[in-house]
């Protein structure tokens, strides 16, 4: 993997969707990894050094708290993006979110920050 690849870990609960997802990813080389639950990202968190965070709205409530909370407190300089349902309708709308999260400024602790008129939204 070259090192000025951008490395994502998404986490969501649909093994499909996350397929998908990370095919979208490596078409534009970006590098990603797929976990399935909160635990299993915060365990790869601490080994693997992610630019973001994309969480999908297919991990429950739960998780998506703890896994923001984990990496608001332990690896403050990943950024968050958290997906929508509908979010991800082309695989041009999802490369787009990811590809303008990937390029804003640098995590701003407890700040929320719009990266488009969609619903996803890029936490810190």
């Amino acid at each position: 993997m070259p090192s000025d690849s951008a490395t994502v870990l998404l986490a969501g609960n649909d093994p499909d969707l996350l397929l998908l997802r990370s095919a979208v990813l490596a078409a534009a080389g970006i590098w990603s990894l797929r976990v399935r639950n909160a635990e299993q990202a915060i365990q790869v968190l601490g080994l693997v050094p992610f630019d973001l965070v994309v969480i999908c709205y297919t991990l429950d409530e739960e998780d998506q708290d703890m896994l923001i909370s984990a990496v608001e407190s332990w690896h403050a300089s990943v950024k968050l993006l958290r997906l929508a349902a509908g979010d991800d309708c082309s695989g041009t709308g999802l490369l787009r979110k990811v590809e303008e999260a990937l390029q804003s400024p640098a995590p701003v602790p407890h700040t929320i920050l719009e990266p488009s008129h969609s619903h996803s939204r890029m936490l810190r």
